[in-house]
């Protein structure tokens, strides 16, 4: 089993061109026959009645209601260049329906949409979140093709450039058992991996050993790193680890959970046959769920 092929959000079909986004480059790949955008609003892109992402020609985005930024070039796919419509409204070039939520839509695009689409979106994001300088507050405009923003301020003109969120989830395991939590506010029954961000000057292993610590009373050894997913729910990346328990009993931190639980590889192994209804299994698209299936199938 390998986790490049099969991680949702993963396995990015695009050359994001980082050394070929200077204008004349980005006009070129734009005037291309072969050139496509996708077309977000609000966060959300547009899908087909078939599941795929709708695609139109750059050149039918001119005169249209778009949003800072504008267009941004995602990179080559294979040779197509890939761009995407950030628009302020529905108007003629889709229907008000056609844009979905991407974390609910997102087991009905291909890996390769659905990795695409979670960049576009990371990417939208980080700009919706900049609109000002940190270091004088001055407005900032998108540059390279959205690759960058940059302040407007002369004196300044710092460059900003987009950063993802270190977070780190974890399978805490103890003999043939596996520690699981619920967060407020989440569905029935719903139970998933602990997780939580990395602080500034921890390493992977020790935002871990803290983070289960904190939510369960739980102290871990033995940490394991298993595999990675790019998370756009806000920009985050998740890396998949799996601990051995020192102890077992669990103290829930009701400020940071719900329930905190221990369940049996069989209980788990039940829940991703449909067998069993222990709890309700994470989302397809997450990387909860891998890791979990993952650990199913090592017993």
């Amino acid at each position: 089993m390998t986790y490049t092929d099969l991680m949702p959000f993963a396995g990015s079909p695009i050359d994001f061109c980082e050394t070929r986004r200077s204008p004349d480059e980005l006009q070129a790949f734009m005037a291309k026959p072969a050139a496509r955008a996708i077309l977000f609003h609000k966060g959300q892109p547009a899908i087909d009645a078939q599941g795929k992402l709708i695609r139109i020609h750059p050149s039918e985005l001119i005169g249209q209601n778009l949003v800072d930024p504008h267009v941004i070039f995602l990179g080559l796919e294979g040779e197509r260049p890939i761009f995407v419509g950030n628009l302020q409204k529905n108007d003629a070039v889709t229907l008000e329906k056609d844009f979905q939520n991407l974390r609910a839509a997102g087991g009905h695009l291909s890996a390769d949409e659905l990795s695409m689409a979670g960049r576009a979106k990371s990417i939208l994001d980080w700009h919706f979140q900049h609109p000002f300088c940190p270091k004088c507050a001055a407005p900032t405009n998108p540059g390279e093709g959205g690759n960058k923003r940059i302040c407007s301020r002369e004196t300044c003109a710092a460059e900003h450039f987009p950063r993802v969120n270190p977070v780190v989830i974890m399978l805490v395991v103890h003999e043939d058992k596996l520690l699981l939590g619920r967060g407020h506010g989440w569905p029935e029954g719903s139970m998933s991996a602990l997780a939580g961000f990395v602080s500034p000057g921890e390493t992977i292993e020790e935002a871990v050993a803290r983070e289960v610590e904190e939510e369960s009373g739980i102290k871990t050894k033995n940490h394991r790193y298993i595999a990675s997913q790019p998370w756009p729910f806000p920009s985050q990346l998740m890396m998949g680890i799996i601990s051995d328990a020192i102890n077992t009993d669990i103290v829930v931190n009701k400020d940071e959970l719900e329930d905190c639980r221990w369940f049996t590889r069989e209980e788990v192994k039940a829940v991703f046959d449909k067998t069993g209804d222990a709890f309700l299994r994470p989302p397809r698209v997450t990387i909860a769920n891998q890791l979990m299936k993952y650990w199913v199938e090592q017993g």
